[in-house]
């Protein structure tokens, strides 16, 4: 019945997309992703922000870093508060000017923490808003000490959730943690990232950067990123140390830089692995695709409990065979002794049984890298399919209102 109705619906949509990031890393890739997602698709999408989408796009140091401000506001007491409250005097009246201005069919939003500015909007101009949700931010900033009144930002956090038309989480345990705090069921629909497949396409790995590297004849263990003490890099290097790999034409290969770099050579050195164990340093992003092509198993060492990991994803594109914490979330998006091998979260000995048991199969490599890539496709990880569900949810917003959305959706939570 609602495939006939949704059917009757204008083809092209106009969508007011709102924004309060600074455009850094996993997130303007998720910004820019969807919007030239939803474009594809044939709808108009203005993007609404105070930073442009693309802003320090080839900066790897501004995407790792913290603004300036932020570290000056972390240091007073409920200062990160008060800034974060303050951008309603700024995101409000610029969003209403601009969605009615632009004759928006309807809001989607990136949630930030004590951002009322699109509900305001949205109850307003008596439009549907759909509210992403990439992160608990009660929790995590709490969590990481940016904030100290927990309870405010929880209020602030379940108010928004239960304001907004629809509520999309990109993991199932997000979606848990914002039920316990009160966000309506009904509003929260889970939709895990996805992937681009014109940018990750599987290709022979250049020959002549294998030889540069050392990585002729050689089973490649390979991670891309910004090295952080928390992406449990140490714990990848401690569990290749313990497999013996090195003494088994079995190389680690960790693209990219980041704080956590001096250590991760400390402690490369101390096990004797400098020969094993390869750092590229900083690369340009033109760059980073060569170095993938070079990788047979690609290692996601830890995450945090409610992401859709946007790495692992990538590498399934590439057609990498992955291993990966065996946590929830996880679990959404790989299938054990298919596309990912799994470890207990934190255990090297767990990681290292893992990381031998695919490094000395190499028709496992192939099997499960094939198998990851056509889980893409099978599953729908991709970004013109988020696209086309966000534009369904926002048809039956507009024929049915709020109240179709208490009835069970695919994918509802």
């Amino acid at each position: 019945m609602h495939e006939t109705l949704v059917a009757d619906m204008p083809r092209t949509m106009k969508i007011a997309y709102h924004h309060r990031t600074r455009s850094t890393d996993a997130q303007r890739i998720h910004i820019q992703e969807i919007v030239n997602a939803l474009l594809g698709l044939g709808h108009e999408v203005e993007v609404i922000s105070l930073i442009r989408i693309d802003a320090g796009q080839d900066n790897p140091k501004r995407d790792a870093g913290d603004a300036f401000w932020k570290k000056l506001v972390r240091r007073t007491p409920y200062a990160y508060e008060i800034v974060q409250c303050a951008y309603n005097l700024i995101g409000f009246p610029l969003l209403m000017w601009k969605t009615l201005r632009g004759r928006a069919d309807f809001i989607y939003e990136r949630y930030a923490l004590f951002n009322f500015a699109g509900i305001l909007t949205a109850k307003l101009c008596g439009l549907p808003l759909i509210l992403e949700v990439n992160s608990p931010l009660s929790l995590e900033q709490y969590r990481d000490r940016e904030i100290r009144a927990q309870k405010f930002a929880q209020w602030a956090e379940r108010t928004v959730c239960n304001a907004a038309s629809q509520v999309i989480v990109v993991s199932t345990p997000l979606g848990r943690i914002l039920q316990n705090i009160g966000v309506k069921s009904a509003k929260i629909r889970v939709m895990p990232n996805g992937v681009n497949l014109d940018k990750f396409q599987k290709r022979p790995a250049s020959a002549d950067l294998r030889r540069q590297w050392g990585l002729e004849g050689q089973i490649v263990i390979g991670f891309v990123g910004w090295f952080r003490n928390w992406h449990g890099l140490e714990l990848l290097v401690e569990a290749f140390h313990k497999s013996k790999l090195a003494n088994r034409n079995v190389k680690v290969l960790l693209i990219g830089d980041g704080p956590a770099m001096e250590s991760l050579k400390t402690l490369v050195q101390h096990h004797d692995l400098q020969q094993s164990v390869l750092f590229t340093g900083p690369l340009r992003h033109a760059e980073v695709p060569d170095y993938l092509d070079l990788i047979d198993i690609a290692v996601q060492p830890a995450a945090v409990e409610y992401c859709s990991p946007m790495k692992i994803l990538e590498y399934m594109a590439l057609g990498k065979c992955i291993v990966a914490p065996r946590q929830e979330n996880v679990q959404e998006l790989l299938r054990e002794g298919e596309e990912a091998l799994f470890f207990t979260p934190q255990d090297v000995d767990s990681m290292a049984s893992a990381l031998a048991a695919l490094a000395m199969d190499r028709e496992k490599i192939i099997r499960m890298g094939r198998q990851a890539r056509a889980a893409i496709d099978n599953r729908g990880f991709l970004w013109t399919v988020n696209a086309q569900t966000v534009i369904e949810i926002a048809q039956r917003l507009l024929q049915f209102g709020p109240r179709e959305l208490t009835k069970p959706a695919p994918g509802s939570f």
